[in-house]
């Protein structure tokens, strides 16, 4: 139950990272979620919650990764539309 509560929110944050945080102006607000989910994933090592496995470790990297795949996918939703802004006001 704790591995569908975790892709559940995994994917819920992934979401709010890629169409909210990171779709805007300021590049630095899509960086708060990569930053937390290394903190979470260093802490999980720390407290020994997650273990020193192939698997976990995997795991880990792949969410880490995924974190800033999506933050690198809302910059660039927020450059298009920036620039399909600037064409629609040239070409009027």
């Amino acid at each position: 139950m704790q591995e569908l509560i975790f892709v559940a929110g995994s994917l819920g944050i992934l979401l709010l990272e890629k169409y909210v945080l990171a779709n805007n102006s300021n590049f630095w607000i899509g960086a708060i979620v990569p930053i937390i989910s290394i903190i979470f994933v260093i802490w999980l090592l720390s407290t020994d919650q997650l273990k020193i496995d192939f698997l976990d470790i995997l795991v880990a990297l792949i969410y880490i990764s995924l974190n800033f795949i999506f933050w690198g996918q809302g910059q660039d939703l927020y450059h298009r539309r920036t620039v399909k802004k600037v064409t629609d006001r040239i070409y009027e």
